[in-house]
């Protein structure tokens, strides 16, 4: 899901929290659904990194910064984006999920 995410984003994908100028709105798949794919895929794949290592307290570990970390910066991520795109990206927020469906 990652690489799919930033493929979609195209020119507008950075690793670092930026506007680029031009920049718009992307909800074609998967950000019709999920504003921060990129975010989901990393994570899950962590996750599955952790569970490879059969070991309980990395596996809690990696749950806990990622959640925390992921949380963190889509919440500074979203206040950027805000700001930037104002009531526009409201509406798509509202249409979408942070991370994971019907969850969060």
């Amino acid at each position: 899901m990652n690489r799919s995410a930033a493929k979609t984003l195209g020119e507008f994908y950075t690793r670092t929290l930026q506007i680029i100028e031009g920049q718009k709105i992307v909800n074609q798949a998967p950000y019709n659904v999920i504003r921060h794919p990129g975010y989901l895929g990393t994570l899950l794949m962590e996750i599955g990194a952790g569970l490879a290592v059969t070991n309980w307290v990395v596996l809690i570990a990696i749950v806990v910064i990622g959640i925390t970390s992921r949380a963190y910066r889509i919440g500074v991520e979203e206040k950027m984006l805000e700001a930037s795109f104002g009531e526009e990206y409201k509406i798509y927020a509202d249409k979408t999920w942070k991370l994971v469906p019907f969850l969060y």
